[in-house]
């Protein structure tokens, strides 16, 4: 359950911020180069929210970084 917890808001959090990401190339169409543009896009708080997201979404579906051999049953 926690991991599919985990997934929905990492994937919620990875379309939010690719979305406003998306709209930052709108700069283009006023006049900024593309290298302004990307260099912008680069050190805003979205860009490091997709990569966080995404590498974490990445483990949850991969299945790494859990405990296989971890069993409630198996302690008693």
């Amino acid at each position: 359950m926690f991991r599919l917890f985990l997934f929905l808001i990492c994937y919620g959090l990875l379309i939010l911020s690719l979305g406003n990401l998306i709209l930052y190339l709108n700069y283009r169409t006023l006049g900024y180069s593309w290298i302004v543009v990307f260099k912008f896009m680069v050190h805003t708080t979205e860009f490091y929210m997709a990569i966080g997201s995404a590498i974490v979404l990445c483990a949850v579906v991969l299945d790494l970084g859990f405990d296989k051999t971890l069993n409630v049953k198996d302690k008693t």
